[in-house]
């Protein structure tokens, strides 16, 4: 059975992975343009989201999901 606290890890490393690969394909230049748009601050919000709600379920424990 899986704890909060296993989901919680789980959920904050693939965030933090997301976060990582949209920095990192900015700075490899995949895109025309230079610099942050629109659709990659929503998706770094989305994965800084993430990575807070991983933190809350780490914190809550050892408890089943």
């Amino acid at each position: 059975m899986i704890t909060k606290r296993q989901l919680g890890f789980l959920l904050a490393a693939i965030a933090l992975l997301f976060v990582v690969g949209i920095v990192a394909v900015d700075m490899l230049g995949a895109g025309k343009w230079g610099g942050f748009g629109p659709l990659q601050r929503i998706g770094i919000a989305i994965g800084a989201a993430g990575v807070v709600v991983g933190a809350i379920l780490i914190r809550i424990g050892d408890r089943p999901a």
